[in-house]
This record gives structure tokens, C-alpha cells and sequence, in this order.
């Protein structure tokens, strides 16, 4: 975990002075901009980034997902299909794909997790 932390923060960094020179321009902001803005932008930014990165995450994650999953009370092969949903995080919501299958057998949904496969 450490290593994935440290990578983070570098990548962070990075992000950072990518945004700061596009939105600053490369001498970075004027006499007249104040904390305040400089605060609310940054905040935009995180904001957005936790957004991106959550969805970017889990989308790479639902690639792993097999295209169906055995229904856990009759064992029936399902189709895994997405969708959208809005996750509350600990720094406000993103918007995700959420895996959903529907047994037509049973006329139930599952919801498949990456801890928790039942494949077929």
C-alpha cells in the first residue's frame, strides 16, 4: 500500500502543476487572485479528480468481470450489465457504472463484487 500511496502523490503532483499552468498559465496567477479563488479552484479540481478516478477505477475493475454470473439462490447463468449510479465517497459523490444482473428465473438482482464472483 505504501508504494501505491507514494505513486499517488507523485501522480497528484503531476495533476496538480498540469492544472496550475492551464489554468494560471506557466507564470501562474496574477497579483490580483486572491487565496480564496485559488482555494475554490483547487477544490473544484480534487473534487473532479476523485470523481475521475473513481470511475476510471472501477470501470477498469468491471473489465475483469466475466460477461455472466451464476444467480446465487437458483445458480442460473445471468448477463452482467451496468448502471449508472452515484456513490457518496468520503470527499462527495461519483458518478459509476455499477455491475447488475437480473435473473428472470428467480426475478431477482445481484449485484456482482469483485470479493465476491459467483461465475458460472
Amino acid at each position: 500500500m505504501a508504494i501505491k500511496e507514494a505513486l499517488a502523490s507523485k501522480l497528484a503532483f503531476q495533476l496538480a502543476d498540469s492544472f496550475a499552468k492551464e489554468v494560471y498559465e506557466p507564470d501562474g496567477p496574477d497579483l490580483a487572485c486572491d487565496i480564496d479563488e485559488i482555494e475554490d479552484l483547487a477544490v473544484l479540481a480534487a473534487r473532479a479528480a476523485f470523481d475521475a478516478v473513481i470511475a476510471r477505477a472501477l470501470m477498469l475493475q468491471n473489465q475483469k468481470l466475466p460477461d455472466q454470473l451464476s444467480c446465487p439462490k437458483c445458480q442460473r447463468l445471468c448477463r452482467v450489465e451496468f448502471e449508472k449510479r452515484s456513490l457518496q465517497g468520503r470527499m462527495g459523490s461519483a458518478e459509476i457504472q455499477e455491475p447488475v444482473c437480473h435473473c428472470s428465473a428467480c426475478d431477482r438482482d445481484f449485484f456482482p463484487s469483485a470479493g465476491n464472483l459467483a461465475t458460472g
